[in-house]
């Protein structure tokens, strides 16, 4: 099959699960044979019209960002220009729209196009815009934000609706897919997201792991990986930490990877619970270091208080042999309670948070063969369930029943 995606993220550079679900999606379709080719939105500071990711071209346009509405206008002609280009050469068997204004244009003036359209739902993009945007003081600011989450849940409810199926990663995106656009239960497919086993995986040599990464090589080590964000729930498990006993947490280093706007908060609370010795905050941790962090750690935490449409941390922490505590919100529940009920918190407030952080720790310390069934568990897990090369079989077959009913509903 001919496969064009549509993006508004690049995956060229991995920096978020976006821009990840794009490439091993785009990646493992190639590897099974088809043809695929990627369009989106120009990075910033990237002014290339085209570059190439292994046999996948993406190609990319560039928007006005004057203001919302020029980004829109722009978006969809800029994208309707560049599909009409690679479609002239190519034409697509199918279309995967992974963000909505990526695919208004196209969906909206070349439906006819290809024979199947398909929207990758990773999280809504209201939703998303509100966790990320605080109610401003202002009324003119109040206002705004309101019009733009508004605008951003029409578009996205009007693309998914145009398209023949929609995926979801989790249970919980189903629900709210079906939930909030109005979308068929049937036409809503599940294709769980996943890890690269080959990529994450167990380290056979911990010490070494933490002597590169200049961490101290005894006590226990617990990571996160999160963008710093409110709905993250990282002031949560900085409270957490802080709500810990002296003599828990005495021998214990949680380790935060990301950057974002909450930061200087982070920082804040990290001077006024004196937790320099227990917290540090890594900024962006490259690609490359991830697999490094996950096989240091003992624990990989996911404090999310709202919003988790997945979690790839969850399984690429597991694919490598290190068991992860999440809170009971959105998807999380899906994977962990697969391994061990211990790995959910019984809320995602700090002191639930703490609760759970002090009994895994306490059972760490008691039995240390615990963390070893719980390394083995989730690595299963992920080999069984959560590897991307099943994740693409699963979009393949998607695309050919859509296919086949097309056709069908043709003749």
């Amino acid at each position: 099959m001919n496969i064009v995606i549509l993006a508004e993220v690049s995956a060229k550079r991995v920096i978020g699960g976006a821009e990840r679900v794009l490439r091993q999606q785009a990646s493992g379709l190639a590897d099974l044979g088809h043809r695929v080719t990627i369009l989106t939105r120009a990075p910033r500071g990237d002014s290339r019209a085209c570059v190439d990711i292994g046999s996948i071209k993406e190609y990319r346009y560039d928007v006005s960002r004057q203001h919302e509405i020029t980004f829109v206008q722009s978006s969809v002609a800029e994208s309707v220009r560049v599909f009409d280009q690679v479609c002239a050469a190519h034409p697509p068997d199918a279309v995967l729209i992974h963000q909505a204004l990526a695919g208004l244009g196209p969906i909206t003036r070349r439906f006819a196009t290809a024979p199947v359209w398909v929207y990758v739902c990773l999280s809504l993009a209201h939703e998303e815009y509100l966790t990320r945007n605080d109610r401003p003081p202002s009324l003119l600011g109040g206002v705004r934000r309101r019009v733009n989450s508004w605008a951003r849940r029409r578009i996205e409810g009007s693309v998914m609706r145009r398209c023949h199926r929609v995926l979801v990663l989790s249970e919980f995106m189903r629900k709210r897919v079906v939930g909030i656009h109005a979308v068929p239960e049937q036409e809503v497919h599940l294709v769980p997201g996943a890890a690269d086993p080959a990529q994450f995986t167990p380290a056979t040599d911990r010490a070494a792991v933490r002597d590169a990464l200049k961490l101290p090589r005894r006590g226990l080590l617990f990571f996160t990986v999160r963008n710093l964000v409110p709905r993250m729930g990282l002031d949560n498990l900085v409270r957490a930490v802080a709500a810990l006993p002296t003599e828990v947490r005495q021998d214990l280093l949680v380790l935060i990877g990301g950057d974002g706007p909450l930061r200087p908060y982070l920082e804040s609370l990290i001077r006024e619970h004196h937790l320099f010795p227990h917290v540090r905050l890594l900024g962006f941790v490259r690609e490359e270091q991830l697999t490094a962090y996950y096989q240091a750690a003992d624990l990989v935490l996911m404090p999310t208080a709202q919003l988790e449409g997945f979690g790839l941390v969850t399984v690429e922490a597991l694919a490598c042999g290190t068991p992860v505590l999440g809170t009971p919100v959105a998807a999380t529940p899906e994977i962990l309670l697969k391994v061990d009920r211990s790995l959910v918190a019984e809320g995602a407030d700090a002191l639930s948070l703490a609760r759970s952080l002090r009994r895994l720790i306490r059972r760490f310390r008691e039995n240390p063969e615990f963390h070893g069934q719980l390394a083995r568990r989730g690595r299963l897990l992920v080999e069984r369930e959560y590897n991307w090369r099943q994740h693409c079989l699963m979009i393949e077959q998607v695309l050919q029943s859509s296919s086949s009913d097309q056709y069908q509903a043709a003749a």
